[in-house]
């Protein structure tokens, strides 16, 4: 199963019961179930007034929603995110907590590179300016251990080693070793900064303005936390592909243009500490098909490029 948590699946009567709570006229024309992600329930919602809307049920429980909810209301004014329109968790009323959030119009970043790749540079140079902008929020958020100790933790306590398999396992805690200190220094340069945590082109939603293409929407926080910045740049470069070069080299333009130019060896050091997140995805007690395979191949690209 690639998803951590089942999809909890709702018929309108549900749905309409959980938005009752909404001004307006809250009748549910149309339910649409969303399949991105891998742990909260998605669905896209057209209401009798025509609005449309995202109820978000959070199967995880109580500790997600409340970040999230939080990160959300927090950020409101300053990071485009989705508007909080109801959260509640009620127990009485549905067995997980639930929230319906404002509808963001655009394409995620991977439909968007993929009908416009000639818009790669400048999109990324719009992404840059948005990350730079969440790392300006404080929001308190627990921190990130050590790179080292976290690895060591999702490696040989948490299970991903048995994932990997001896060999990349020992390949993966040498470079880890390798960089940890440089890392470290990085992350004190700059200080802990908030981080989303998830940052990929499922969760950045952009939008082609009349002259320009800009970020519209930044989606699930349920994984913030204060911590380097160069988790959401490495999550960023994740997958590489035709247009990784485009995009980086569009996302150096963005951070130099608004003063916080990155260092020499930031794509190494961002795709390095990717490893984190990565190998974070390799813990629990089962194998999760297409995400667990697709994940060891991205680890063994890294160790291809960079490992001795």
């Amino acid at each position: 199963m690639e998803r951590r948590f089942p999809l909890m699946e709702i018929g309108i009567e549900t749905a309409g019961r959980l938005l009752a709570g909404l001004a307006g006229n809250h009748r549910v024309e149309t339910l649409e179930l969303l399949h991105g992600g891998h742990i909260n329930t998605n669905y896209a919602v057209c209401l009798g007034d025509r609005r449309r809307l995202r109820l978000r049920i959070y199967v995880q429980g109580e500790a997600g929603f409340e970040k999230e909810i939080g990160a959300l209301r927090a950020l409101s004014e300053t990071v485009a995110v989705p508007r909080v329109l109801l959260a509640a968790s009620r127990p009485d009323v549905f067995p997980y907590p639930f929230a319906v959030l404002e509808w963001i119009d655009g394409l995620s970043l991977d439909e968007a590179l993929a009908v416009a790749p000639e818009a790669t540079a400048q999109i990324g140079e719009q992404i840059a300016v948005t990350l730079l902008g969440i790392e300006k929020q404080q929001l308190a958020l627990q921190s990130f251990p050590p790179f080292l100790d976290y690895i060591d933790a999702c490696l040989f306590e948490r299970g991903a080693a048995r994932r990997l398999g001896p060999e990349t396992a020992s390949r993966v805690w040498g470079l880890a070793g390798e960089h940890g200190d440089a890392l470290e220094r990085l992350r004190r340069q700059r200080g802990d900064v908030l981080v989303h945590g998830d940052f990929h082109g499922e969760n950045i939603i952009v939008r082609k303005d009349p002259s320009a293409w800009r970020v519209a929407g930044i989606l699930d926080w349920e994984w913030a936390h204060d911590g380097c910045y160069l988790c959401d740049l490495g999550s960023l470069l994740r997958n590489g592909g035709p247009l990784a070069g485009e995009l980086q080299r569009g996302l150096q333009a963005g951070l130099r243009r608004a003063g916080a130019p990155p260092p020499d060896d930031w794509i190494m050091a961002a795709r390095i500490w990717d490893l984190a997140a990565l190998c974070e995805k390799l813990t629990g007690p089962s194998d999760r098909g297409e995400v667990t395979r697709r994940t060891i191949k991205i680890i063994e690209r890294c160790l291809h490029d960079y490992a001795r």
